[in-house]
Order: structure tokens, then C-alpha cells, then sequence
């Protein structure tokens, strides 16, 4: 009887051995494994000295590719490529799109939109805000002149971002009344949700664009990615620098006439809702609610849903799926060429003069050193 106890636990403790080693590789690997059709890189806010987001995000690629992900279709980026340098995106730019093609050697570096940030100067790195034809699905870019932060400072800023919402709201009843149900994924530095940055008042006018979006939402698949927050204490009540809600859940969108803890009225999400994964830094602290995880993410196209899987530099982090209210749009839209994203000669005469002026400041600040 002994024996057979003994033999018993030692099967067991085997068996839970080989589950330990086994399991974490079949679950990452499976990440990968959904019959997806196109593949969609998201990621934002590589603020960090020198090139150490870069290489941060050049180790969290690695970490998809070794784990099955194939080439993807294209990379998204929510904005502010430096803290430093005279908030010039173009170095920023450049190295996203080096690293993306060190890893996926047949990526298409023009197929990596890029788009600017509180922390951003407009260059001609940087894809302008407006409705762009991706082939497989949709996208609208808002740049942070049109839909700037610190709203609750600036006299103009309700204005422009309410044109702003009419203009999608065009674009978007554009889609419905020609029959296009492709995916629409929304890109922008900023949340909608309810903050307490600049005094509650940093995303003071989000609702106009909320209200057109969420109105579209109840026929077309939406997804909408920010970036900005770096968690802290901002994000904490929605998971951190790791966020996810989906349709049928609510967010706390800012009240227009007023800002503090309360002022905002919860709604009913008809679309997606998270951040592109912040890739620089993340400075609120990990709880049982929060986590502080710097991420890369990938949005998964299948037939019928949409598989969200965001990657830490240790590896597979998380993942969520939505179903799809238009199952298979766009899968079959052949895609010849992308969209003007960037005007790029323009953009290489920038990138050019700005190298040789960060060397001559380089070589200055040396110069200095040695000197004392």
C-alpha cells in the first residue's frame, strides 16, 4: 500500500513537473495560433535616454517572432518619440521602423504610421490627422495639434476638437452609407477617459469625439488606441499601464463644463478601448489592480473577432478577444500601395540637417567635459 502511495505521488509530482515546463510554451506560442489573417502592431511613448525604449521594443518583437507571430501587416505608434533632443519625432521614427525591419526583414517600413505626441514638434515623420484606407481595415489618425493636451487651458482647443468630431462623424457615415463595414481603428495620443492630469481637465472636450465615435460604433467594428498616461496615478482605476475594456462596458468620458474627481458621466462603450502599450516608462505602482508592465502590442484579425495580445520584454503578457460585428470586412481588400502617411522627402532633408546638428551638440557637450 505504501508502495503504491509513493508510486502514486512521484507520478503526480512528474506530471506536474512536465505541466510547468510545457504549459508556458504552448501558451505562448499559441498566442500566435488563431488563423489570423492580418496582424497590427500597436505601441506608443518610447521616452526613455538615449535608445533604450528602442532596444526595449527591438527585445519585445523578438519575443512575438520567436513565439510564431509572422510579418505584420503594419505598426501603429500613439506618439512622443523623446524627452529630449528639441522633441524632434524623426530620429524616434527612424529607429522604430530599423528595428521593426532588423526583426522582419520583409516588413514594410512605410506601412508603420506614426503619429505625434504631447512631446512632439509636427515633422513630416509624422502621418497627419485624417481618414487613411489601410487595405484590410480603416484608420483615423488625430494628431495632437488637433486634439491637444491641457485642453482645459487652451480657448481654442473646444472649438477645433468639435470640428474635429464632425469631420469623423462624415468619414464614418461616409463608410456606412457605401456599404463599408471594414474594421475602423482610431489612433490618438490622447484617452477619452475621465483623468486627473492638468487638474482634470487635461482631455476637457473628449466626449465630442467620443459621441462620434461611439454613434458609429453601433454599426462598424472600432477599436480605439491611446497613449499619454504612462499609467501613474491616471490609469489605475482601469488597470494601469495595461488597459482593456470592451464594447458593452462603461467609461467615465470628462463632463465639458466643469473638472474635478467627479465631473463625468459614465457611458456604454459601442467600441474597443485600450492603450497602444506603453514601450518608454510606466511610473505608477503594481497592486491587485494595477500593474506598471511596459508592453507591445498586436491587434489579431480573424474571420469573426479580434484577438488584442500585449508582450512584455519576459514575454506573453495578456490577451483579450472581441467578436466582431461585420465578420471577415476587408479580408479580402487587396492593398497596392498605402496612403501619402508621410511626406518623405521632406522628412529625409529633416532628419539629415537635425543628425548633423545633434553631433555638433554632442560633440560640444564632449568638449565641455573634458574641459572640467
Amino acid at each position: 500500500m505504501k508502495r503504491t502511495v509513493k508510486t502514486l505521488l512521484c507520478l503526480l509530482l512528474t506530471f506536474a513537473l512536465l505541466i510547468s515546463v510545457v504549459l508556458p510554451v504552448f501558451a505562448a506560442g499559441a498566442a500566435f495560433e488563431d488563423g489570423a489573417y492580418m496582424s497590427v502592431l500597436t505601441a506608443s511613448d518610447f521616452q526613455d535616454l538615449g535608445s533604450k525604449a528602442y532596444e526595449r521594443f527591438g527585445r519585445m518583437l523578438n519575443k512575438m517572432k520567436d513565439d510564431g507571430l509572422e510579418t505584420p501587416d503594419s505598426m501603429l505608434v500613439g506618439g512622443d518619440y523623446t524627452k529630449i533632443l528639441f522633441d524632434y519625432a524623426a530620429p524616434g521614427v527612424t529607429q522604430i521602423r530599423q528595428q521593426l525591419t532588423a526583426v522582419y526583414p520583409d516588413a514594410d517600413p512605410d506601412a508603420v504610421v506614426c503619429i505625434q505626441g504631447n512631446h512632439d514638434n509636427p515633422t513630416a515623420s509624422l502621418t497627419k490627422t485624417g481618414f487613411y484606407d489601410m487595405g484590410g481595415y480603416c484608420l483615423y489618425v488625430i494628431n495632437e495639434d488637433d486634439f491637444p493636451w491641457q485642453q482645459g487651458l487652451r480657448p481654442l482647443a473646444e472649438k477645433r476638437i468639435k470640428a474635429l468630431a464632425d469631420k469623423m462623424t462624415a468619414a464614418f457615415d461616409g463608410m456606412i452609407e457605401n456599404g463599408d463595414l471594414r474594421p475602423v481603428i482610431v489612433l490618438t495620443h490622447l484617452p477619452l477617459h475621465h483623468t486627473t492630469r492638468n487638474s482634470y481637465a487635461d482631455n476637457k472636450y473628449a466626449s465630442y469625439l467620443f459621441n462620434a465615435i461611439n454613434a458609429a460604433a453601433e454599426t462598424l467594428d472600432v477599436i480605439f488606441l491611446f497613449g499619454h498616461q504612462h499609467s501613474g496615478d491616471f490609469d489605475d482605476y482601469i488597470g494601469g499601464s495595461v488597459n482593456f475594456i470592451a464594447p458593452g462596458e462603461t467609461l467615465r468620458v470628462p463632463l465639458t463644463d466643469k473638472a474635478g474627481e467627479n465631473a463625468y458621466t459614465e457611458e456604454t462603450l459601442n467600441f474597443t478601448y485600450l492603450n497602444c502599450g506603453y514601450v518608454g516608462y510606466s511610473d505608477n505602482t503594481e497592486s491587485e489592480t494595477s500593474t506598471n508592465k511596459l508592453t507591445l502590442g498586436v491587434i489579431r484579425f480573424t474571420d469573426d473577432s479580434f484577438r488584442f495580445v500585449k508582450y512584455t520584454e519576459d514575454g506573453f503578457y495578456a490577451e483579450w478577444t472581441v467578436a466582431r460585428k461585420n465578420p471577415g470586412t476587408g479580408k479580402d481588400t487587396a492593398r497596392t500601395s498605402y496612403p501619402a502617411l508621410t511626406d518623405a522627402a521632406v522628412w529625409q532633408a529633416e532628419l539629415d540637417f537635425f543628425t548633423r546638428l545633434f553631433a555638433f551638440f554632442r560633440k560640444l557637450i564632449a568638449l565641455f567635459s573634458f574641459a572640467a
